[in-house]
């Protein structure tokens, strides 16, 4: 490997303006551009030095916000680097090219938008008693036997309070799918990550729909009240409708 490579961030459609990214990118390197057949590549020279550092992950996600503000961007990878740009138009664009121009078209004038929900863990865990006999009686009942002679019971109220959860989120997601899906072109759906998880959906959303949808990101906040409080992230470049897999990713140096 040589003492410096070239690190590709995204790809956007030639023809329609160059994205303008002002923010270094990893390294602190300065952003610019690469044209073939159509695509551009951002791109940076790089050392190719602690890649994997936290503040290197950020900078590669600043890019890809910026441009996205101006253009619609298809993320490449994190770590991406290839040799020279040469090898970026010969590896990267030029054997991807029509699944790229494909994309590209498809997600022309979307963005991704995120939201995250988390339950108000001690209002959650006392509407489960009040909405559930069985929780209710079980939890009064360990109250008045030795921690050494429930252990089992334990187990048991701690199977009953997760299935009550499971099914209180999965009716909270469906509440927001059936508000928010009708103002987004796609949506994605994540698993919960953590016991309080309410909900994880991205929507992939027309940019002229944007206001349509953080009103209904407002009027379900207001559904929900105080049992989840939302996280709502966006516009960002489509990261979770990118479905690709790039050619010369695979032989990326990492």
């Amino acid at each position: 490997m040589s003492d410096s490579a070239v690190y590709v961030y995204g790809i956007v459609a030639a023809g329609k303006g160059r994205p303008s990214v002002n923010t270094r990118g990893v390294e602190a390197a300065r952003i610019r551009t690469i044209e073939n057949d159509g695509l551009l590549a951002l791109i940076s020279d790089v050392r190719g030095e602690s890649l994997a550092a936290a503040r290197e992950v950020r900078a590669h996600w600043r890019v890809l916000d910026e441009a996205s503000e101006s253009a619609t961007v298809l993320p490449v990878r994190f770590g991406t680097l290839l040799e020279d740009e040469d090898a970026v138009r010969a590896q990267l664009l030029e054997p991807n090219a029509q699944q790229l121009k494909e994309l590209l078209r498809e997600l022309d004038g979307r963005v991704q938008l995120t939201l995250k929900g988390d339950y108000d863990e001690q209002l959650l865990l006392r509407q489960v008693v009040e909405e559930s006999a069985a929780v209710a009686g079980l939890r009064d009942r360990l109250r008045s036997v030795p921690a050494e002679a429930a252990y089992y019971e334990r187990i048991r109220l701690g199977e009953l309070v997760a299935a009550h959860v499971d099914q209180r989120r999965a009716e909270d997601t469906r509440l927001a799918l059936e508000m928010l899906e009708p103002l987004a072109v796609a949506t994605r759906e994540e698993d919960p990550t953590r016991p309080d998880a309410a909900l994880s959906l991205s929507f992939l959303v027309e940019r002229d729909r944007l206001p349509a949808f953080n009103d209904g990101v407002r009027k379900l906040g207001e559904r929900f009240g105080d049992r989840i409080s939302l996280r709502y992230v966006g516009p960002l470049p489509p990261y979770s409708f990118a479905d690709i897999q790039l050619d010369a990713e695979a032989a990326a140096w990492a």
